[in-house]
């Protein structure tokens, strides 16, 4: 075990609920790390224990979307959409998934969706979402 995996694991262990709660923690250091097929495989894992968990399905749906696997990135999305309907960052990964498959009237809609959860300023919200889920995704924002 390296230095980095050793370092992962002891922040996983951490102030965990449950076995579920301790994957999901993992797969969330490894998405961190770029490593999306190790985060893949916890956030699988963490939903084979609790397959309700929200943040898991989130959480896989984005790094389906880094993967390039859209339409498994789709079906997460609308999973966790089943139980928090209204969550922005759920919408804004579903639109990614959407853009990538060429997709663009519905990534639109997504988007639109995302935005007009709790309105604010239309730039601002658009500023925030854009922000969180590029630092999510570990690409640049504007």
């Amino acid at each position: 075990m390296t230095n980095l995996n050793l370092t992962a694991e002891i922040f996983v262990a951490h102030d965990c609920v449950d076995e579920a709660d301790a994957w999901y923690k993992r797969g969330d250091v490894y998405a961190n790390l770029g490593w999306y097929k190790q985060a893949l495989a916890s956030f699988d894992r963490a939903l084979t224990l609790r397959p309700d968990c929200c943040k898991s399905l989130v959480s896989r749906g984005a790094v389906l979307v880094m993967l390039g696997r859209y339409p498994e990135a789709l079906v997460s999305c609308d999973k966790a959409l089943e139980f928090q309907p209204n969550d922005e960052e759920t919408w804004v990964i579903r639109a990614a998934a959407l853009h990538g498959l060429g997709r663009y009237k519905e990534c639109y809609r997504c988007c639109d969706r995302a935005l007009g959860i709790e309105r604010k300023s239309l730039w601002q919200k658009l500023v925030d979402l854009t922000t969180r889920c590029c630092a999510k995704l570990k690409i640049p924002s504007f």
